[in-house]
């Protein structure tokens, strides 16, 4: 699972959202300004109304063009209703830069990776990947190595 980013992604919400909605609206033609995950990878946006008083941090599992699905209240911000015209920005976020930094332990010369694989994963094409084993996926899980990436196990 990755946190995917992208430079300057920023526009306002097309439409008004409750604090339950599950989706929201940016405005048109800049939904691509923005990351496209595919399950388990996502993006955090932060939402923040145009007075300033409202602030929450939102998980997008998914975009179809201008739609984001959407996890309410994420990193211990309270989900809130917003107008139209509100703020929709990829920031970056405390936890993170809290994953970030623990990736490279000890100053970056010791990095810690799980030995046990529990979701499907496809290595980005074009690209390698390395682990240290043993590594055990478990039962049904797979993971994909696509023409032009090689994923070492050392």
């Amino acid at each position: 699972m990755s946190i995917l980013f992208t430079n300057n992604a920023g526009t306002s919400l097309a439409s008004s959202i409750t604090n339950s909605a599950t989706s929201l609206t940016v405005a048109s033609g800049t939904g691509s300004l923005f990351p496209n995950p595919t399950s388990p990878d996502y993006f955090l946006c932060t939402l923040a109304d145009v007075a300033g008083t409202a602030t929450e941090i939102v998980k997008v599992t998914a975009r179809s063009t201008d739609t984001f699905t959407i996890v309410r209240a994420q990193e211990g911000t309270t989900a809130s209703a917003f107008s139209a015209s509100d703020f929709v920005q990829l920031r970056i976020t405390a936890a993170a830069m809290q994953g970030a930094a623990q990736s490279g332990l000890a100053s970056g010369a010791i990095t810690e990776n799980s030995n046990t694989i529990s979701s499907n994963y496809t290595i980005s094409t074009n690209k390698n990947a390395i682990s240290a084993g043993p590594i055990t996926i478990n039962t049904g899980v797979t993971v994909t190595v696509p023409t032009g990436s090689r994923w070492v196990i050392v």
